[in-house]
C-alpha cells in the first residue's frame, strides 16, 4: 500500500507541473502577430512535398499562390504520386504563375523520401525566406506576410507556426493528445528562450527558415535520414545560434491529418515509435510512465468505490483526475477540438499505446513504411 500511495502522490506531483507548464504556455507562447506596418518582406520560397496527396493538395497550394505576397515562389515537388496528384498539379500551373511544380526521383541511399523531396525543392527555390508545409496544410490569407515581419522583428533564423488540428467524426479522439502535449504537458513557453538549445519543436504546418541560416546549421543533408524530419529540423535550427520562436497561428494554418480513426492510428503508426529513437526500452518506459498519470487515478477512484481500504487513496487520485480532466478540456478549448475529446481523455491515452505498440511492432518486421515506400534508419 506504501509503494502505491508514493506512487498516486507522484502523479499528483506531475499534473501540479502539468498545471503550472499550461499557465506558462498561456501567458508565454504567442499568437501570430498581425503585420506590421513597414515590416519588411525579404524574398519568400514556400517548399512543398506531395506523394499521393490528391485529397487535400488543391486547397493546400492555392491557400499559398493567392497571397498576397511580392514575388512569392512556390514550389510543389511530385514525388511519384500515382493518385491524380501530378494532374492536379498541371492544372495548378496553368493558373498560377507563381507555381513551380518538380518532379521528384527516388531517395539515394542515406535519404528518406521527404527529406530528399525537399531537397530537390530547395534546389529550384530561389527566395531568402523558405518555407517548409506539408501538401495537406492551408493557409489563410495574408499569413505569409505575419510570419516574414515576425522572422525579421525579432531577427529569427526559424519560425514554427503551430496549425490547427481539424478533427471530423472520431479524429480528435486521437488528435487532441497533440495539442495537449503542447498545451500542458510540454515546457512549450522554453522553446522561445534562446537556451536551451535542444529543446525546440518542427511541424509540417510550417516550418519558416532565413535559407542562410539554414544551410549554415547542415541544411537539408542534416536531416536527410531523420523519420520525423520536421522535429529534426526546428532542433538543428535551434541548436544554431537559439534564434528560433514558435507560435500559435490557430485559425490562421489549418490541417487535416488523416482521414478517419483508422486513418489516424495508420498515419501516427508510421513515426511514433520514431519519436522514441527506436529504443523499447525508452519507448516502454515512457509509455509506462504515460498510461500511469492518465490511468491510475481514474481506475483508483473506482476501485475505492467498492473497497474501503483503498479511500485513503482517494484525496490524491481524485486531486490528479480533477486536474488532468481541467487540463484536457482546457487544451480542447485552446485548439479547438471538442470537449467530448477531453473528457475523453484515458480512453485516448490507452489508444496512443496501442498505436505506439503496432509502430514498434512494425518497425520490427519491415522498418518504416509509408506511402509504398520502406525505410530501415541506422541500418
Amino acid at each position: 500500500m506504501a509503494i502505491f500511495t508514493f506512487l498516486l502522490w507522484a502523479i499528483a506531483a506531475y499534473w501540479t507541473y502539468a498545471a503550472l507548464n499550461a499557465g506558462l504556455n498561456l501567458l508565454l507562447v504567442p499568437r501570430l502577430a498581425p503585420e506590421g506596418a513597414g515590416d519588411p518582406l525579404p524574398s519568400l520560397s514556400v517548399v512543398i512535398p506531395a506523394r499521393d496527396e490528391a485529397a487535400g493538395i488543391r486547397a493546400a497550394v492555392e491557400s499559398h499562390c493567392t497571397q498576397d505576397y511580392p514575388g512569392l515562389q512556390v514550389v510543389v515537388v511530385d514525388d511519384g504520386s500515382t493518385d491524380g496528384t501530378d494532374r492536379i498539379l498541371e492544372e495548378l500551373a496553368r493558373h498560377h504563375a507563381n507555381l513551380t511544380v518538380v518532379r521528384g526521383g527516388e531517395p539515394p541511399e542515406g535519404w528518406l523520401g521527404k527529406p530528399h523531396a525537399q531537397m530537390t525543392g530547395l534546389g529550384a527555390a530561389t527566395g531568402e525566406f523558405v518555407l517548409f508545409a506539408d501538401a495537406d496544410v492551408r493557409y489563410a490569407q495574408g499569413v505569409h506576410r505575419r510570419a516574414a515581419g515576425e522572422m525579421e522583428r525579432h531577427r529569427l533564423d526559424m519560425l514554427l507556426l503551430l496549425a490547427r488540428l481539424e478533427g471530423r467524426g472520431w479524429e480528435p479522439l486521437i488528435l487532441s493528445m497533440l495539442d495537449a502535449f503542447a498545451f500542458h504537458a510540454s515546457p512549450t513557453w522554453l522553446v522561445n528562450l534562446p537556451r536551451p538549445r535542444f529543446l525546440a519543436f518542427g511541424a509540417g504546418s510550417g516550418n519558416l527558415v532565413r535559407r542562410e541560416a539554414f544551410e549554415a546549421a547542415g541544411g537539408m543533408e542534416r536531416i536527410a535520414g531523420e523519420v520525423v524530419d520536421d522535429v529534426a529540423m526546428g532542433r538543428m535550427m535551434k541548436a544554431y545560434r537559439g534564434r528560433f520562436r514558435v507560435v500559435l497561428a490557430f485559425g490562421d494554418v489549418t490541417v487535416r491529418m488523416y482521414r478517419g480513426l483508422r486513418g489516424c492510428i495508420e498515419g501516427f503508426t508510421k513515426n511514433l515509435y520514431a519519436f522514441f529513437g527506436f529504443s523499447p526500452l525508452r519507448a516502454l518506459f515512457l509509455e509506462a510512465a504515460d498510461l500511469a498519470v492518465h490511468l491510475v487515478p481514474a481506475l483508483t477512484l473506482l476501485a475505492a468505490a467498492a473497497a474501503p481500504p483503498l479511500r485513503s487513496l482517494v484525496l490524491p487520485a481524485a486531486f490528479s483526475f480533477g486536474v488532468a480532466l481541467a487540463l484536457n478540456l482546457g487544451a480542447c478549448l485552446w485548439s479547438g477540438h471538442p470537449l467530448w475529446a477531453g473528457l475523453a481523455f484515458p480512453i485516448r491515452q490507452a489508444l496512443w499505446a496501442y498505436i505506439l505498440w503496432r509502430s514498434a511492432r512494425r518497425y520490427k518486421k519491415k522498418g518504416v513504411v509509408w506511402r509504398g515506400r520502406r525505410y530501415r534508419p541506422g541500418s
